[in-house]
């Protein structure tokens, strides 16, 4: 299973930001910024649910990327965009219904 940290790594590095710069982003200390990021993606520490909603607004992708866990890597990226896909359908049928 791809843990929280590895995700946080390939979204951060798919958005060329530094550890810095996203800790930034996401309102840590400057002083610390990079080593709280480094924290979370050696799974050293694990965010709670409101700082794991800001990661995920932050770096463009649904919080579900981060909480559903999948068993290997190749699924990880298939029930990613699935995920995605599954709920840009929701809300395509959510503004149609309106």
């Amino acid at each position: 299973m791809i843990t929280f940290g590895r995700k946080l790594k390939h979204l951060r590095q798919k958005n060329h930001l530094t550890q810095k710069e996203l800790g930034i982003a996401v309102g840590f200390p400057d002083s610390c910024a990079d080593v709280r990021i480094a924290q979370y993606e050696g799974d050293v520490r694990t965010p709670k649910e409101d700082l794991m909603k800001l990661f995920a607004s932050t770096l463009g992708v649904p919080v579900e990327l981060f909480t559903v866990p999948v068993l290997s890597e190749p699924r990880e990226y298939e029930a990613a965009e699935y995920c995605l896909a599954f709920i840009i359908l929701r809300v395509i049928e959510n503004i149609l219904l309106c």
